[in-house]
């Protein structure tokens, strides 16, 4: 389908209960903005700045695709109540700044990194509070803190969800690393690094990510041995 272009526009101020279709919005910016009741159908955001001091609430996004070395949901920007269906999400710092409460996602969530709230840099944390991911795919996705999901329903298929209660899985990581000296204990080392993953229950790994991060069988035959009695199952 060609996509009408729209390049390099800026939104602010209110917006409520308009619909837009088919259009690529290349390098558009959204500065304190309040949108309500908007729906986006089959838009493609590339590059797109989407919420400097923004909120949205009760919007509808639809076969929509987030992409582009500078596109951003939002530092700050809060989603309330909103629906992203059938959407793609592609972008290491799309998803940093934001807080979605009730929300649904379902689609595609490939390389983002999710952290938690950081004391020194401000508007960075990505948090999600009583959303609907069960439909939504992640896709070599990094999670580093204990308070990025709060009472989410996560995805159904693609992830592995290990109990580290206490901390009793990374101390077992360390343990066990501590006394292997080859190099194939690199990848559990990261995976399991305290400074990164402390206070994290349960810690969420995706299973596309597992299958390409290990660069030997023996350094993949480590991580299972870690995590062996720790794999939460529902």
């Amino acid at each position: 389908m060609k996509r009408t272009k729209e390049h390099g526009i800026e939104w602010s101020g209110e917006m409520k209960g308009r619909e837009f279709s088919g259009i690529l919005f290349d390098e558009l910016v959204v500065r304190k903005a309040d949108i309500e009741y908007v729906v986006f159908q089959n838009v493609h955001f590339k590059n797109c700045y989407l919420g400097f001091d923004s909120v949205y609430s009760k919007c509808r996004f639809v076969d929509c695709r987030f992409y582009g070395k500078y596109s951003s949901l939002g530092s700050p920007a809060k989603y309330a109540d909103c629906r992203f269906e059938n959407c793609e999400f592609i972008g290491m710092d799309l998803f940093t700044g934001q807080h979605f409460y009730d929300c649904f996602l379902s689609g595609l969530l490939k390389n983002p990194i999710l952290r938690d709230e950081h004391p020194e840099i401000r508007n960075n944390e990505t948090v999600f509070k009583r959303c609907d991911l069960s439909d939504l795919k992640f896709d070599n996705v990094s999670i580093y803190g204990k308070d990025v999901f709060d009472h989410c329903i996560l995805p159904k298929f693609g992830i592995r969800r290990f109990d580290n209660a206490d901390d009793r899985l990374i101390q077992r990581a360390e343990e066990i690393c501590g006394k292997i000296s080859s190099n194939d204990k690199i990848e559990s080392v990261v995976i399991f690094m305290r400074d990164l993953r402390k206070g994290q229950n349960p810690i969420i790994l995706d299973n596309l990510f597992l299958d390409s991060f290990f660069k030997t069988e023996n350094s993949r035959e480590i991580f299972n041995r870690i995590v062996k009695g720790f794999e939460l199952v529902e």
